[in-house]
């Protein structure tokens, strides 16, 4: 897995199908995110917690599940 590819594939989905808030950062929740992106990105979760550690990325929780976390918020910090 080429994370620096995966973690790309998902900001561009972010941008794509989020929304852009008060502050400039991009939000998208995690069940729309899940549905955008069940073609491009493989292992979804993986790809989150690798941008969450390298903070590009900030949710709740420590894994996401559908369809309990469907309406969490996933927010997107860089371009």
């Amino acid at each position: 897995m080429n994370t620096s590819h995966e973690i790309s594939v998902l900001k561009d989905a972010i941008k794509e199908f989020g929304t852009v808030s008060a502050d400039g950062n991009y939000n998208i929740s995690y069940g729309l995110l899940f549905e955008k992106t069940a073609n491009t990105l493989e292992a979804l979760n993986g790809t989150l917690r690798a941008a969450k550690r390298q903070k590009k990325v900030a949710f709740e929780a420590e894994l996401l599940m559908m369809p309990r976390d469907k309406d969490v918020p996933v927010t997107l910090f860089e371009d």
